[in-house]
């Protein structure tokens, strides 16, 4: 019951409805997730993490892990196309956030990694991403973060 609801709420473009909106950002996406549903923030920068499949291009990701377990992602669902949601305490679903998102040792427990905030409120952050609902061959438009010395 509470996986479908997550799901269901994970899915919603009314809510997530990225481009310009701050659910463009993956930090933002779980923010709104752990706020609504309780739980964290949960990320990482590649560099850091170079085994996970995710964020690579971004040179980092952030999803949430609610209070019972559940690790929601609703940018990698609208960008990607992925399952939303993870039990992890499912042992398929703990073997798919492994290769989503490297060993769960790497991944940071933070609320938002601040420069990333900043660099987005000083509008120097420019990452133009085509919806996986708008083009199925989701690609990156142009990611500015490493030239404009957020990393």
């Amino acid at each position: 019951m509470r996986k479908k609801r997550l799901e269901r709420f994970s899915r919603s473009e009314r809510i997530f409805p990225g481009g310009e909106h701050e659910t463009g950002n993956c930090t933002a996406c779980a923010r709104i997730i752990s706020q609504r549903f309780g739980g964290e923030v949960r990320g990482y920068y590649h560099a850091d993490n170079p085994t996970a499949r995710v964020g690579e291009t971004q040179y980092g990701h952030d999803f949430a892990v609610t209070q019972d377990r559940f690790l929601v992602d609703p940018w990698l669902y609208h960008y990607y196309g992925e399952p939303p949601v993870l039990d992890m305490d499912a042992p398929a679903d703990r073997a798919e956030a492994a290769a989503r998102y490297g060993p769960e040792a790497n991944l940071d427990h933070r609320e938002i990694c601040l420069r990333i905030r900043t660099a987005m409120l000083n509008g120097r952050h420019n990452c133009g991403w085509i919806r996986a609902s708008q083009a199925r061959a989701s690609r990156k438009v142009g990611c500015e973060r490493r030239r404009t010395g957020i990393y």
